[in-house]
């Protein structure tokens, strides 16, 4: 047996972890295919490494993939609150704190960012995290209609 405090040891966050936890349990109920029996929308999930910012970010491709929303959560090196920030960016990898590409999006300084729980509230953030995925999804498909319908 692993000691306690050496299990599922990533580097990240004990409240990134636990919001992890609370999400991985999250489907799009809007991307399932009946012809294939499953979810289009797949989201990826990477580890986000800041100095003392360890958390993990979450990835989420638009069904035509040219849109690509990106969500990182981590505790703030400042407080201990569990924070997200939030911003388009497409890339086939990882997205890191080094390719990152805000522009003005979110974190313009380490204040900036798109949402934040106090201590211990990660069920909301993930519940937070949840709904901006399911509305970029839906906004995604919208947008694929409507140039459609032109």
């Amino acid at each position: 047996m692993t000691p306690l405090s050496h299990y599922q040891q990533d580097g990240a966050n004990n409240q990134a972890k636990a919001v992890l936890c609370f999400f991985q349990g999250f489907t799009i109920e809007e991307s399932w295919n009946a012809e294939t029996k499953k979810y289009d929308a797949e989201p990826k999930v990477a580890r986000w490494e800041n100095c003392r910012e360890q958390g993990y970010i979450v990835s989420l491709c638009s069904k035509d993939r040219l849109r690509q929303l990106n969500i990182a959560f981590f505790e703030h090196r400042n407080s201990d609150s569990i924070c997200a920030i939030k911003w388009e960016q497409v890339s086939m990898n990882s997205i890191t704190i080094d390719t990152a590409k805000f522009e003005d999006q979110c974190y313009n300084d380490k204040w900036d960012v798109s949402q934040s729980f106090g201590y211990g509230q990660v069920s909301e953030m993930a519940s937070w995290i949840t709904a901006q995925f399911s509305e970029f999804w839906a906004a995604s498909l919208k947008e694929k209609d409507q140039i459609l319908q032109v």
